[in-house]
């Protein structure tokens, strides 16, 4: 009786942390560069049947029960986003793997995928939390609101280098960790060779029908377990006036 509390528990636990992330992928809809997350569900523990006191013979020694499910990471759907012309100079698009390395106030790195753009007070691009993009210049004599950016990265000014923009790369998504407003820190980072793509930006790759969908169906496995956790309950009660008669 008592499994059957906890495996209806943890399911709801489960369903609802699915539901949390369905509804934070479609708030993002809209958000450049940002990539839809999906959660993976592990077993907690498995153990023989025949240790709960169920008679078995010894070919279904075999057969086990679980204790429940529970979340055990966040994938993410890396895929392109749709590339849409702006016609601003200051919004860039990666047209393939890759990410923006963009500075903070206190000097650290973080990586982005949206690459909407403005200048500041001090004539740097930056995003929209004042983060500065991360630009390696070999000059500081030249009109930023003039530069032009090749799909290599170059940065020209009246057709002349004056440095150039990366892209970063990591071997796994594991070495990224998310701090909100589609922006990653990471370790390991690596120089991409992905196309930069000057006045377009990466929509985000969220899929509004399949998130829909798949909300659904979470919300479908949530009220069962609710409806589990219920039954059980109630044999329990049950059981419990039996042996107070």
């Amino acid at each position: 009786m008592l499994k059957s509390i906890w495996n209806s528990r943890s399911g709801l636990y489960a369903n609802q942390n699915r539901i949390d992330t369905i509804s934070n992928n479609i708030a993002n809809v809209n958000t450049n560069g940002y990539k839809r997350l999906d959660t993976n569900f592990s077993d907690i523990v498995s153990e023989n049947i025949n240790r709960l006191g169920v008679p078995l013979s010894n070919e279904d020694n075999r057969y086990s029960v679980g204790s429940g499910t529970r979340v055990n990471g966040y994938i993410k759907n890396s895929s392109q986003g749709n590339i849409i012309e702006t016609n601003n100079k200051f919004d860039f698009a990666i047209e393939g793997e890759g990410y923006f390395r963009l500075v903070d106030r206190d000097g650290n790195y973080l990586y982005t995928r949206n690459g909407s753009f403005k200048l500041d007070s001090n004539n740097n691009l930056v995003d929209s939390n004042g983060n500065r993009l991360d630009l390696n210049l070999y000059t500081t004599d030249f009109d930023i609101n003039n530069i032009e950016i090749t799909e290599d990265g170059q940065i020209l000014n009246n057709n002349e280098i004056i440095g150039n923009l990366k892209i970063y790369n990591f071997v796994s998504e594991d070495q990224l960790q998310s701090v909100g407003n589609s922006l990653f820190r990471g370790v390991g980072a690596t120089i991409s060779t992905s196309k930069i793509k000057q006045g377009y930006l990466e929509s985000s790759n969220v899929d509004i029908a399949k998130e829909l969908t798949d909300l659904m169906l979470t919300q479908r496995a949530f009220e069962m377990s609710s409806r589990a956790l219920k039954s059980s309950d109630e044999m329990w009660q049950i059981t419990n006036n039996i042996r107070g008669r």
